[in-house]
């Protein structure tokens, strides 16, 4: 081992190389922690405001066996509610409420794409069918320059 004001020699690289293998078997890079650093940063606009999760309602039965999680989403500006239910086949439907109402443009990003649609004047929406994985929605409200997003969450 060398001093501290000195190179790294062979006897440091191989124990520095067994502490990265030890922290390897010990604390394992999850695999898609990349994918997932990616889909956080990979925004086209740096005007954005991040939402904040208020509120997650549990689970509830609904018809038979269905089950939907109620979200609620809080801005400055923007505040949007889903109900996320999960279809027969699989695939998962988003019904959403904006407030303030009106017609948005909403995007629903997946690892897979983007789902887009409008809300209507009352601030509906549906996004139907989404796979599920890790999403954001995004809302582009109507006379802003502004956009808005939710923290990534997983369907």
């Amino acid at each position: 081992m060398t001093a501290p004001d000195e190179p790294l020699d062979g006897l440091d690289h191989a124990i520095l190389a067994g502490v990265k293998d030890m922290w390897r078997q010990a604390d394992p890079v999850p695999a898609d922690l990349l994918d997932r650093i990616k889909f956080a940063i990979d925004l086209e606009t740096v005007d954005l405001e991040v939402m904040r999760l208020t509120e997650l309602a549990r689970p509830a039965a609904t018809r038979g066996d269905e089950q939907s999680r109620l979200i609620t989403f809080d801005s400055e500006t923007v505040t949007i509610m889903v109900s996320i239910r999960q279809n027969p086949d699989g695939t998962i439907r988003v019904d959403g409420w904006l407030t303030p109402a009106g017609r948005h443009p909403i995007e629903l990003r997946t690892a897979g794409g983007t789902a887009a649609t409008v809300s209507d004047e009352d601030g509906r929406f549906v996004l139907d069918p989404v796979c599920s994985g890790l999403v954001q929605l995004i809302v582009r409200p109507t006379g802003t320059t502004r956009t808005v997003t939710t923290p990534s969450i997983s369907l």
